[in-house]
C-alpha cells in the first residue's frame, strides 16, 4: 500500500543537465552565426561580437531581473495539493478542488499559468499581484518550466489526471 501512495507524489524540478546542454545549443549556434555575419558582410569577428554581445547581455539581464517576483521549481504535486515554490524560497499550495485552470503554455519556453478560485483559501493566503507579472490577472502565477526534469509531457499528464472536470 505505501508504494501505491509514494508514487501518487510526483516532483518536477530544475535539471542542471538540461540547462548546460541548452547552454552548449546556444553557443555554438551564435558561434555559425557570428562566422555566417562576418563572412556575408564582411566585418572583423571581434567587432561583431561585441556589437551583438551586449545586446545578449542586456537582454538577458532584464529577462533575469523581470522573472526574479514569478514563481519556480520545484513543483510537487500530490493527490489532493500543487505545491509551488515562490520568489525568495516561500512557498504555496493550491488544492485541486480551489484551482479554476492550470495548463502548460509553449515549447520552446514552456511556462505553467496556474489560477485558484479562492486566493484566499490558498496556503498561506494570496495577496492581489503578490506573485503576478505585469499584464496578467491580480492572482494569475505564471511558472517558467524551462531546464524541468521530468519533462513537460508528463505535467501535462498528470495535471489532466489531477485537475477536477467541470
Amino acid at each position: 500500500m505505501a508504494d501505491l501512495d509514494a508514487s501518487s507524489v510526483v516532483d518536477f524540478r530544475y535539471s542542471p543537465r538540461r540547462h548546460r546542454l541548452a547552454k552548449v545549443l546556444v553557443l555554438l549556434d551564435a558561434a555559425a552565426l557570428l562566422a555566417f555575419y562576418t563572412v556575408v558582410f564582411d566585418e572583423v569577428w571581434w567587432k561583431v561580437l561585441l556589437r551583438f554581445g551586449m545586446i545578449g547581455t542586456v537582454v538577458a539581464l532584464t529577462t533575469n531581473w523581470q522573472l526574479r517576483r514569478q514563481p519556480r521549481l520545484p513543483l510537487r504535486l500530490s493527490e489532493e495539493t500543487l505545491h509551488l515554490t515562490g520568489p525568495n524560497g516561500t512557498s504555496l499550495s493550491i488544492d485541486w478542488v480551489n484551482m479554476a485552470g492550470a495548463q502548460v503554455r509553449g515549447r520552446l519556453d514552456p511556462r505553467l499559468v496556474v489560477t485558484p478560485l479562492d486566493p484566499e483559501r490558498t496556503r498561506p493566503p494570496m495577496r492581489p499581484g503578490q506573485w503576478s507579472t505585469p499584464g496578467r490577472g491580480p492572482y494569475e502565477l505564471v511558472i517558467r518550466l524551462a531546464w524541468m526534469t521530468p519533462g513537460t509531457d508528463a505535467l501535462r499528464r498528470e495535471l489532466a489526471r489531477r485537475l477536477p472536470t467541470s
